[in-house]
């Protein structure tokens, strides 16, 4: 049982690891070239061309079926912890109480990130009214 979970917990950290260098080459990208907030643009502003639509839409595409792997890689390690942390649970004296408080931690965990990732995918975003 100890190898599907580590099984899991290296494609999550694969999963992580892709994550971070996106975010480090965004950030390269923002540093060496202007960027300018949509909300400092002027109101009449020209739309953007259709080929940066376009790279903008791939990598949120991207960006969502990674975020969604990650969410059914969680659900899974969720649903097989919690057989085996009910069971460890039901009988606390026999169990090494450090890795019950891992185990449980690890669980909790899970399920913050879990729900961060739901809202992340499933949450609409707010249109701005213009006035």
């Amino acid at each position: 049982m100890d190898t599907f979970i580590f099984v899991g917990f290296c494609i999550f950290m694969f999963l992580l690891g892709l994550r971070l260098k996106q975010r480090w080459d965004n950030r390269k990208k923002k540093s060496t070239t202007e960027h300018i907030n949509k909300n400092q643009r002027p109101k009449m502003a020209v739309e953007e061309p259709p080929i940066v639509t376009a790279a903008r839409l791939r990598r949120e595409r991207r960006v969502r079926f990674f975020t969604i792997a990650q969410l059914i890689l969680l659900f899974g390690l969720m649903i097989f912890m919690l057989p085996n942390l009910m069971r460890d649970l039901m009988r606390i004296g026999s169990v090494d109480g450090a890795n019950l408080f891992l185990r449980c931690l690890i669980f909790v965990f899970t399920i913050y990130i879990f729900i961060l990732g739901f809202l992340k995918v499933f949450h609409k975003k707010k249109e701005e009214t213009v006035e």
